[in-house]
């Protein structure tokens, strides 16, 4: 009996380590809503166009920007010009979901830039950009294992200096000069332990009339440019997504765009074109939750071509407030 009673209190011992290991596992497993919680956190450092806010809530969010490019250029035989662009861009997003599916913002930028040469005066210019007004809608809830669907669109508007109304020996230019729309399809999927996502999109630039844009002798000639067509843009992008812990993520994404020829009406001279154009990019970016309310992300970008700078920082903070 004695021996018994060993064995039985043994047994025991053995039933209550293993009912302690299985409370420490389930503590350590995901939930459902935590795997759901971290794939939007990974979606949100990856760009806000993958993930939708819900609703009852309005978001802020504070970006910052710099961008760098520089190139020399042989002017003759004994002089090389190196040049020098910095661009630093301050905006804010603003987005109001309609509903749990729709999300509405609104896009404003404030840029500074400076263009600096080996042997002319530096250029600087201080304005707000364009603002673009942007719509996310999500028409089918994600889940069953299906990749996660959000249609989105924007206006831009040309709030910011156009570069047909400038004098460009001495001034720069912070818009685009026109109106553009654009429609896209973001995806996502999560595929553990990664999540994947990619998006396409459209661009279309509205005619730019009206103009009365001279440049230096030609404008004493009386040859001044009249109408611009932009082309449009193509564009796709790929990328996944990783959660290090439950405060970091990271991500890796390739950027393509590839541009239509745009036409130049001039009066006084023959009409131009510039050709169709390309550009590519690479990022790594990072996303930090501070806190359960506060986040940071940062992305570094590489442009690939002669027509992307040559690299770019960013920085963004997200804020939510209930409603």
């Amino acid at each position: 009996m004695d021996l018994l009673n060993k064995k039985l209190l043994i047994l025991e011992e053995k039933l209550l380590q293993m009912e302690k290991e299985n409370d420490i596992r389930r503590e350590l497993q995901s939930t459902d809503e935590e795997k759901e919680g971290s794939t939007e956190d990974v979606l949100s450092a990856a760009g806000r166009a993958y993930t939708l806010m819900r609703e009852g809530a309005i978001g802020l969010e504070y970006s910052f920007k710099y961008t760098g490019y520089s190139y020399d250029s042989i002017e003759d035989a004994s002089r090389v010009e190196h040049n020098a662009m910095h661009s630093l861009t301050n905006a804010m997003l603003i987005e109001y979901p309609h509903k749990d599916n729709v999300t509405l913002s609104m896009y404003l930028p404030y840029v500074y830039k400076v263009n600096s040469q080996t042997n002319a005066k530096a250029k600087d210019v201080t304005d707000f950009g364009d603002v673009s007004f942007n719509f996310q809608w999500q028409p089918i809830k994600a889940g069953g294992g299906t990749a996660s669907k959000i249609i989105s669109g924007s206006l831009v508007c040309p709030t910011g200096r156009s570069p047909y109304k400038i004098d460009s020996a001495t001034e720069m230019s912070t818009g685009s000069g026109g109106y553009a729309v654009s429609a896209g399809l973001n995806l996502s999927k999560p595929i553990d332990p990664l999540v994947a996502f990619g998006s396409l999109n459209y661009q279309h630039g509205f005619d730019i009339t009206g103009l009365n844009y001279k440049t230096g002798t030609q404008g004493e000639a009386g040859i001044y440019l009249r109408e611009v067509q932009p082309g449009d843009t193509y564009s796709y992008s790929m990328g996944i997504g990783y959660s290090l812990s439950y405060k970091v993520s990271l991500n890796l994404s390739y950027q393509y765009s590839y541009s239509m020829k745009t036409y130049y009406d001039w009066v006084g001279t023959d009409d131009t074109k510039s050709e169709s154009a390309m550009s590519s990019t690479f990022s790594i970016g990072t996303g930090w939750n501070l806190s359960p309310k506060r986040s940071v992300n940062v992305k570094l970008n590489f442009g690939l071509t002669n027509n992307d700078p040559d690299f770019s920082v960013s920085v963004r903070v997200p804020f939510e407030f209930d409603m």
